[in-house]
């Protein structure tokens, strides 16, 4: 026989067990966001880079032309429409003044909005056997932009202008879409 109330008790310890459980999960997927963050002066200075191409006119002068087409990825969200500068992705310096590519979200009415940057190395370009880091974070090893097959690189998103729930350096955004690419 059972003591009075043994079930409940029970049922109770499983119902708590369970509520620690899923808020360990929540947390990991938080604290993993938190890990795709960069330090303030590291956020600070690529955003400042970046602010001189927030008009796509000034991207354009300053030699960014459009790479393939907007990049979504489904439920992760999307990248956006890509903008590289092939001179500096293609020198394989690292330089948070000079980021390889610009990301902008087709508006509605047409304009492009900025909302992230990308630092890029081509791997064949890069010496060292271990992948670069850069503002903090390893970069990662990319064969596609989106569906398109491309040599070989290593990349790091940063992105400023779009808060990003995925954290800060993630590949796509859910808040951001390619809904009004042309």
């Amino acid at each position: 026989d059972f003591p009075k109330g043994y079930f409940m008790k029970l049922a109770i310890t499983a119902l708590a067990a369970g509520l620690v459980l899923a808020t360990a999960g929540a947390l990991s997927a938080h604290e993993k966001a938190a890990d795709l963050r960069l330090s303030p002066k590291d956020a600070e200075a690529s955003r400042l880079a970046a602010e001189h191409y927030y008009r796509i006119e000034d991207a354009l002068s300053a030699g960014y032309e459009p790479l393939f087409d907007c990049t979504e990825h489904g439920e992760a969200g999307a990248m956006g429409q890509h903008y590289i500068n092939k001179a500096y992705a293609m020198d394989s310096v690292l330089d948070v003044n000079q980021p390889d590519v610009l990301m902008y979200e087709p508006q509605q009415d047409g304009t492009m909005h900025l909302v992230a940057l990308e630092y890029v190395v081509f791997q064949s370009k890069w010496t060292d056997k271990a992948a670069p880091v850069f503002l903090g974070h390893e970069m990662q090893l990319k064969h596609k932009v989106g569906v398109h097959e491309v040599d070989p690189f290593f990349e790091l998103h940063v992105w400023h202008w779009r808060d990003n729930p995925s954290g800060m350096t993630a590949d796509y955004n859910p808040s951001v879409t390619c809904a009004h690419a042309p």
